[in-house]
């Protein structure tokens, strides 16, 4: 929108003062690249584990970025508190919005696995494995031979879990935003990821003499 506009004097161009406002929200960016990175897997099959993998570390990113972002309307001075575990801050927003929580049970038990999962990737370390057992000779043998052992980050870095981790952490996010009655707070009438907004203005400023 331009304010007080006029034709241009013998001058030259006059100039405008520009300003621009957004509203960022960094869970919902890391929610739509989680949400990509799933997308990317299942489209292309070969290399996907490297996709998934990815998909719930942003999934996880996107957990914890979104309980500060409640915190900050349910506490004035969450600031204090933002070296929190997140699990800590999850046990601190569920008490505040006096929601029940059941790790031993869907969907909260994806939270302890996803950043388990998220903190063994950021401090990742060699692991030796191995591996014995009894097997019955068969025409499968050298088959089962050549199967790759593998750790446990690696066998939770599954499709099927990265579509858990959406399905559950958007249910969490859902209880969460519903129980704080976040649409008659200074959050907006916004669902839990939607993105933020960002508004602007052109001024024409008043011509020197």
């Amino acid at each position: 929108m331009i304010k007080n506009a006029k034709q241009s004097g013998p001058k030259g161009m006059r100039k405008a003062r520009l300003t621009k406002q957004r509203d960022v929200r960094i869970h919902a960016e890391l929610w739509h690249s989680a949400n990509c990175l799933l997308r990317a897997g299942q489209q292309h099959p070969r290399g996907s584990a490297h996709q998934f993998r990815a998909s719930l570390v942003f999934r996880a990113f996107a957990l914890e970025a979104f309980l500060n972002w409640m915190g900050q309307h349910l506490i004035a001075h969450w600031n204090y508190l933002e070296r929190l575990k997140p699990i800590e801050k999850l046990t601190l927003v569920a008490g505040l919005t006096h929601v029940s929580i059941d790790y031993g049970a869907r969907p909260w038990q994806i939270v302890r696995e996803l950043f388990a999962f998220r903190n063994y990737l950021a401090h990742g370390k060699q692991e030796n494995l191995a591996h014995e057992k009894s097997e019955e000779r068969s025409d499968f043998l050298d088959e089962k031979l050549g199967e790759q052992l593998e750790t446990n980050w690696e066998q939770f870095g599954t499709e099927a879990n990265a579509i858990r981790a959406l399905r559950d952490v958007e249910i969490i996010a859902r209880t969460l935003y519903e129980a704080a009655d976040m649409r008659h707070k200074s959050a907006g009438p916004y669902a839990p990821f939607a993105f933020g907004f960002q508004a602007h203005e052109a001024q024409l400023e008043q011509p020197q003499d």
